[in-house]
């Protein structure tokens, strides 16, 4: 009798869906702390990896005029691998800017360099300057820390062994200073030589990416400056074209601004910040993308969408925009596939209105 012949197709997706699964098995063991002693050939790492041979069906088929098939549910696999990736969504980081100055000011107090937080501007940045140029890593191994301090370091480290395929941003709220973003790189590249010394390995994905949150009259005022001192020192405009493609993201707060100096002015202080932050990362051919700090009430910045977006200043909004969607407002927006979608098409159209009309 005829055999029926091998099955590709059958072949290749067995070996996705046994990976796949071992993929599953490990991320288990490891949110468990068990040791899990898989090969790398064993499981899927990236989405790249994942998408490899999906993609070689989908042009398999293609080729044999199974266009339809391919274009059917192994696309939408497909586009769902490359929306999610191996994470399903990434998580921001959020500390205040005050906790980090405890942080360095422990350090700096260990190795009899001072109390850092006691320096005025010019000399934390140049201490901070010098240390990312620096090779060596700053925290020593054998520092004694107070617990409030060691959940930071804790959480630099965790952000360096995750990378930046699972974690988005690390916003500073209350942030003031220049020194506020780079006391945050310097935590971040101390953690990543550690991670890569202990572990003997590169760690996983790029560096995150540091979101000052500006949030009270006084900070907003001053944050065009800000940004602008930040681009000028050599290191950090350098890095931000290397690792994040030349693209700078500032956060915006509306409910705090809004308890600090009423809603009406705080609406014309944040449209002003927004302008000189967008004219300061102009000046120094930096993208930038607005992160809108927004509440679901009017109070905190909440209001029609699609108004709010239209009325940022010109310009503020090139084909990109961030904003936050919290508590409620989740379910109101989100809750229903159709409510969802509707919520997606308001957003999108008003930023491309903005971008194409400003």
């Amino acid at each position: 009798p005829q055999l029926p012949g091998i099955a590709p197709y059958r072949v290749v997706l067995g070996n996705v869906k046994d990976k796949l699964e071992r993929s599953r098995r490990r991320l288990e063991l490891l949110l468990e702390d068990v040791a899990c002693d898989y090969d790398p050939l064993d499981y899927y790492e990236t989405a790249d990896q994942l998408l490899e041979p999906l993609l070689l069906c989908y042009e398999s088929l293609q080729s044999y005029g199974s266009g339809v098939l391919a274009d059917g549910r192994l696309a939408d696999l497909i586009r769902r691998v490359a929306t999610f990736g191996m994470v399903l969504m990434k998580l921001d980081l959020r500390q205040e800017s005050g906790r980090h100055a405890d942080t360095l000011d422990a350090i700096t107090t260990y190795l009899d360099m001072g109390t850092y937080s006691e320096w005025d501007e010019e000399k934390k940045l140049d201490f901070l300057t010098r240390e990312l140029k620096g090779k060596r890593p700053l925290v020593p191994v054998s520092i004694e820390v107070p617990a409030d301090v060691k959940e930071v370091l804790d959480t630099f480290q965790i952000a360096a062994e995750l990378g930046s395929d699972s974690l988005g941003a690390y916003v500073i709220s209350m942030a003031s200073s220049a020194s506020d973003v780079l006391a945050v790189e310097l935590l971040q590249k101390d953690a990543r030589l550690a991670a890569t010394g202990e572990l003997g390995r590169a760690c996983p994905g790029g560096t995150l990416r540091v979101v000052p949150l500006f949030e009270t009259v006084k900070d907003l005022r001053e944050a065009g400056s800000v940004i602008r001192k930040l681009l000028s020192i050599d290191w950090y405009h350098e890095h931000v074209i290397k690792n994040h493609n030349g693209h700078q993201e500032v956060m915006v707060g509306y409910s705090d601004s809004g308890k600090d100096a009423g809603r009406f002015t705080a609406a014309w202080e944040l449209y002003k910040a927004q302008e000189d932050v967008v004219a300061a990362c102009n000046d120094y051919g930096i993208k930038v993308t607005l992160f809108h700090g927004r509440g679901g009430s009017i109070g905190r910045g909440g209001g029609p969408t699609y108004l709010a977006i239209q009325s940022q200043p010109p310009g503020s909004v090139m084909g990109t925009l961030r904003s936050t969607e919290q508590g409620e407002m989740v379910e109101a927006k989100f809750g229903l596939p159709q409510i969802a979608v509707r919520q997606l098409e308001i957003y999108t159209t008003a930023v491309l209105l903005v971008t194409l009309r400003p």
